[in-house]
Parts: structure tokens; sequence; C-alpha cells
């Protein structure tokens, strides 16, 4: 997770930074922190892929925060204020199951991609250089996989869904 102070007005400009809260324990503070997929963003500006991929991408990254690293899930704060611990807890339970049946559906290599991407902010460059390959290579790599995730999303077992 990349962790910035403040996003410069370019990209903020670009819509391409989210924040998203941390709390690492009960007894700290919640942390904002923001997040950056410029790769996801910069695909969707070129046509490479489409909203719902956009969609289900920025869906998987929040049900990882939330489950996988620990983030407060941004949808139960909307709810009428602060949720209790119990509530968290089942948030984070839901988006560890939501995660898993992606991981199952994908693959590691398909999580390591939506990882890279997502949540360490990698560039599709970044990304090829780390694989010692060709950026086309992993721009093509990314489109299919995220429409592999928008399908996953699709036939989910409806108790798995949001």
């Amino acid at each position: 997770m990349q962790k910035t102070v403040s996003a410069t007005p370019e990209r903020l400009a670009k819509g391409d930074v989210t924040e998203v809260y941390f709390q690492e324990d009960r007894n700290q503070p919640v942390e904002k922190r923001l997040r950056s997929s410029g790769a996801l963003y910069t695909l969707r500006r070129v046509g490479t892929i489409t909203d719902a991929h956009v969609t289900a991408a920025e869906h998987w990254a929040r049900d990882y925060e939330t489950g996988v690293l620990g983030a407060r899930d941004p949808e139960a704060g909307r709810k009428g204020g602060v949720p209790d611990p119990h509530t968290i807890m089942l948030a984070r339970a839901a988006a560890v199951t939501r995660c898993e049946y992606v991981r199952k559906a994908l693959g590691q290599v398909g999580e390591t991609f939506l990882r890279q991407m997502m949540v360490d902010g990698m560039s599709v460059q970044a990304i090829a250089e780390a694989q010692n390959t060709h950026k086309l290579r992993v721009s093509g790599a990314i489109d299919l996989l995220l429409e592999q995730l928008v399908e996953a999303y699709q036939v989910m077992p409806g108790r798995l869904c949001r």
C-alpha cells in the first residue's frame, strides 16, 4: 500500500486517487491513506478497458484492503455514523470471503497482478519491469484479467455479493 501525505493537483484532477481509512488497532486512531492506480485509469482513458472493468477492480481493491489489510469498510460508515465492532468484523469476514473466491477464480498470478496494480499502485511499465517483460504483454494480461474479474463477480453466488 502506498502511503502518501498528499496527492498532487494533477493526480486529483485525473480522478485516480482514492481515500482509504485504516485502523491497525482499536487503540489507535483511524489513519487516512491515499491509493492510486494510474495503470487502471490510464487503460480506461485510452479505451483498453471499460467502466465495468474499473468497477470490478475497485470492488476487489476495497475488499482486499478491508479484508486482508484491515482497512475500514467505507460502506459501513455510510449507513448512519460509526459502525460497531461487530459490523466491522462482519464486513472484514465478508471481504475476505470475496477475495478468496476471486483468488480461486483467477489464480495466484491474477491476484498478484491485481495487488500490484490496485494496492501497490504500480504502473504498467513498473509491472513489466518487475516481471522482465514488455509493457504491451502486461497491458494485454491486465485486460484479460479484468475481463475475468468482471465475469467472476457476475457469477459470484448471491451470499457472497454485497
